[in-house]
């Protein structure tokens, strides 16, 4: 705007209409000047002696008015920089090498008694090429009260952590309401949904309602590439997201643009909330976080607004928010899922069967895992529900198998002893010290074989094996099947002269101790021999 010499004929009509009893306002309309102009001048008339009820100004009055608002060459002096060069050297530390915000400078310096304002501390640093300007941008249009936030995440600094004793890097996920500017700070130690999903549930507790849209940074835990376009969510944050009833906008990979009401929240946070501060463990931040959000980043001058966000935020945008009804919130984890050769998916490192007849082997189907129930879907349709299985468990319905190969597959201990017990009472017995062993799955192709041998040589014959074989304490499958081919199991047991000792054999252990001194005697020989 260019500057305007005010002459001296308009000026003592400033003056004549000012000792009429005209107001400041009614000088201004009339002569065209400013109230601010209008404002001066009347500060110097009273100054030089010119009283509004005195008589009319002299010449030399108004020679010395005129010469207050004449234009002259004139040294453009900054009245900031006398105050500011002796702290130029501190300035350009906290700047660059702390990396300090000027909002944060601005406050340290007048802590320290440079009283300067915050414009002018920054054309201080513009006219040094401390720093850059910003490049030009358009202003968007304020949204409503409750109608979107914005979410940013970025680094706190390191706190203790007590299970290991070493510093561990904090997180910090930053909430804005675009309208009123309140903020929520959640501190984390790794972005994974569980964890971003806990910060959003405190968030909703914290503003007591939930926004109808979201910008959210673009994680691998929310969207599923960094597609400019099309972003997509990932099926456990769009759930989380239609669970809420807000609806999720992904901004673009390094275009902090996308989201500029919350892009400095974390560096704010970071500077007014985290450094100087002493905390002690990750816990001990969460607990201090959401009063810092009220007590300081609630009740600070925003910059844009130039009002207290939690002020505007009370007054005018809690009302507007969806209603949150406080229930917790279970994660649910998806899939996508080959079906295996066996008929079973594999989720959360468990076992889990699939209908054989409504999803063959080699088809692919999404998995839905929560805290109790797994269900599984095959081209959008529910097709088995199963209780959750702890890791290395599995979850086999012996109906989800072809009916071919159903009883072959689901043939376990307990079913294997069943199955044995039908057969007979020999058969059952065989199959309870068969399946003895502290590994019984490593018995089960014996234990198959048996069965089949009753499809073979029928059931009476394979039970009276079976009694023969624990007769003389042999429980071996292969020497079994022998008895049945040899058509063994009607024979008598030889009766014994002696009664039988305690151990499998009927000689004494002498007889198979070997020595180059023992002298064996004649009927000892020849019995040895006939044994053998």
């Amino acid at each position: 705007m260019a500057y305007r010499e005010v002459p001296r004929m308009e000026i003592g009509e400033l003056i004549r209409r000012w000792q009429a009893g005209q107001s400041r306002r009614q000088i201004a309309e009339s002569t065209g000047l400013s109230r601010d102009t209008v404002a001066k001048y009347l500060a110097t008339a009273e100054s030089e002696g010119i009283a509004r009820d005195g008589p009319v100004p002299s010449e030399e009055q108004l020679s010395r008015l005129a010469a207050i608002g004449q234009v002259g060459p004139r040294r453009v002096v900054t009245p900031t920089d006398d105050l500011l060069k002796p702290w130029a050297d501190q300035v350009y530390q906290w700047l660059t090498g702390d990396r300090l915000q000027l909002t944060r400078i601005h406050e340290l310096l007048a802590a320290r008694g440079c009283q300067v304002s915050y414009q002018s501390l920054r054309r201080f640093i513009i006219r040094r090429n401390w720093t850059r300007l910003g490049s030009t941008t358009v202003r968007m249009e304020d949204t409503p009260p409750g109608e979107v936030a914005e979410v940013d995440f970025g680094r706190l600094g390191l706190v203790p952590d007590p299970a290991t004793g070493k510093r561990k890097l904090v997180w910090a996920m930053i909430v804005v309401l675009c309208h009123s500017r309140h903020c929520f700070l959640w501190p984390m130690h790794q972005q994974t949904l569980p964890e971003v999903i806990a910060g959003l549930e405190a968030a909703w507790a914290f503003f007591g309602g939930v926004p109808r849209y979201l910008v959210l940074d673009n994680f691998p835990a929310a969207v599923v590439g960094p597609d400019s376009l099309n972003p997509a969510l990932t099926r456990s944050f769009l759930e989380y997201a239609q669970r809420r009833g807000f609806f999720a906008d992904p901004a673009r990979v390094r275009h902090p643009k996308d989201k500029p009401k919350v892009e400095r929240g974390v560096p704010y946070a970071r500077e007014r909330f985290f450094k100087g501060a002493s905390f002690d463990s990750l816990a001990h931040i969460r607990a201090e976080a959401p009063g810092w959000c009220r007590e300081v980043a609630g009740t600070r001058v925003h910059g844009t607004t130039r009002r207290q966000p939690l002020q505007v935020f009370q007054d005018e945008e809690r009302h507007t928010l969806l209603p949150w009804d406080g229930e917790p919130y279970e994660i649910a984890h998806w899939r996508t899922l080959k079906v295996h050769p066996d008929h079973h998916v594999q989720c959360q490192q468990a076992l889990y069967s699939v209908p054989s007849d409504l999803c063959p082997p080699g088809q692919r189907v999404e998995v839905r895992a929560d805290s109790k129930l797994v269900h599984v879907y095959y081209k959008g349709r529910l097709i088995k529900v199963h209780l959750r299985q702890p890791r290395g468990g599995r979850a086999t319905d012996p109906k989800d198998y072809p009916a071919r190969i159903g009883p072959y597959t689901t043939r376990a201990p307990d079913q294997l002893k069943r199955e044995a017990a039908r057969l007979g009472p020999a058969v059952a017995e065989f199959a309870q010290r068969l399946l003895a062993d502290p590994l019984p799955w490593a018995k089960l192709r014996q234990g198959h074989k048996l069965l089949r041998l009753a499809e073979r040589y029928s059931g009476p014959r394979l039970d009276a094996a079976c009694r023969r074989a624990l007769d003389v304490d042999l429980v071996d499958v292969r020497r079994l099947e022998r008895i049945l081919v040899q058509a063994l199991e009607e024979e008598t047991s030889p009766q014994l002269p002696l009664p039988a000792p305690a151990g499998r054999f009927a000689r004494p252990g002498s007889v198979f101790a070997h020595s180059a001194n023992r002298q064996f005697h004649p009927k000892e020989v020849i019995t040895h021999v006939q044994d053998h």
